[in-house]
């Protein structure tokens, strides 16, 4: 499991290819709240917690919400070393 408390900020990109209206997106993650490890089910491709991430959610924004799928391809962004 990954400790989800200490290397933030999170950068992720994010291609949202739907629609007339297809977009490239840069999210920045910086509170280690807005970051909750996965349960995933044994075949990998399926998570096992979804009412348990709905309920986070509604408790991080603080109120009721809509959680609408997209079709989006998302790659995190790692800063590479810098040379000296």
């Amino acid at each position: 499991m990954h400790d989800l408390s200490t290397h933030g900020p999170w950068r992720v990109l994010i291609l949202d290819p739907a629609g007339d209206d297809p977009k490239w997106i840069i999210a920045t993650v910086t509170a280690p709240s807005d970051v909750r490890a996965a349960v995933m089910l044994t075949n990998g491709r399926r998570y096992g917690d979804w009412s348990a991430v709905t309920e986070w959610v509604r408790g991080q924004v603080g109120s009721r919400v809509r959680l609408v799928p997209v079709t989006a391809i998302v790659w995190r962004i790692d800063r590479e070393a810098t040379a000296e």
